[in-house]
């Protein structure tokens, strides 16, 4: 016996990936935020980066060992 279906079979497309315990970096001087290319600022969240607390520890880690100012500090990233 043969099973006739009609229509597309329903294909799960969604699948969580993103962690919800993302960060993202600001000046508490400035009020800005770090620029998604690592460097800079920029005013809103539109621009800015956005990532794990590990991608930030990293980038962080980076920016000190080249003896770069960081006056960042990792705020939570909400709506993403």
């Amino acid at each position: 016996m043969t099973q006739i279906t009609v229509g597309a079979p329903k294909l799960k497309t969604h699948y969580e990936t993103v962690p919800k315990n993302r960060v993202r970096f600001r000046d508490p001087n400035t009020r800005r935020y770090l620029h998604l290319s690592g460097c800079g600022c920029t005013r809103g969240t539109d621009y800015a980066w956005v990532g794990t607390r590990a991608q930030a520890r990293a980038l962080r880690d980076k920016a000190l060992a080249e003896d770069r100012e960081w006056p960042f500090t990792a705020v939570k990233a909400k709506g993403v």
